[in-house]
């Protein structure tokens, strides 16, 4: 069975969907926009680890509605090539949100995110350098200056925060500029 990932990150579109409700229809619009050749028929939703069929549309759609776009750090698709033309696509889609980590888990990301901005400004108008080595900050969806970001990483307790997501491999420069090639983080503070 050959699998194939892809993912999509909303935090680039995430102000333009506020005013949406984040239900089945809005994700499955989503999940056509990363394969528009995506079948729904035997679609399996999994939502935070929890399986849903493509049938449960009510179920699905309090999932979502119950984390909201706020928290949400991936939707992702994994395709079951067909293995001859008798079988279905039996694709799945995994919905993930931030939840509450493990302290020692934020520990040992927080350590791992601090030491990855090593890149030194002198102002708050300095470009980002051509060779730059820091990654791309969000921290409650918020895109955090580069030349603020060991100052606001700096004033994070383990206490404060909710959720880190940390991929320190390339994304979309489209979405998230230059130091999109180092990389990017994703932290997500206690809800108040």
């Amino acid at each position: 069975m050959k699998l194939l990932l892809l993912t999509f990150f909303l935090c680039a579109a995430l102000n333009s969907l506020k005013a949406q409700k984040f239900d089945k229809k809005l994700l499955d619009e989503k999940v056509t926009l990363i394969d528009s050749a995506f079948r729904f028929r035997q679609t399996m939703y999994v939502i935070n680890g929890i399986p849903f069929s493509a049938t449960d549309s009510i179920k699905i759609d309090s999932a979502l509605q119950a984390n909201g776009l706020k928290y949400l750090v991936s939707i992702d698709i994994l395709k079951e090539e067909a293995r001859n033309s008798m079988h279905s696509n039996n694709d799945v889609v995994l919905v993930t949100f931030a939840y509450n980590q493990k302290l020692k888990r934020k520990r040992e990301l927080l350590k791992n995110v601090r030491n990855s901005f090593v890149d030194n400004y002198v102002s708050f108008s300095q470009h980002i350098f051509t060779d730059a080595k820091d990654p791309v900050l969000y921290i409650d969806n918020v895109l955090i200056h580069h030349t603020e970001a060991k100052e606001k990483l700096k004033a994070l307790t383990l206490k404060s925060i909710y959720h880190i997501d940390y991929k320190d491999k390339k994304v979309a420069a489209e979405h998230y500029g230059q130091n999109a090639k180092n990389g990017h983080i994703r932290i997500w503070t206690v809800p108040k």
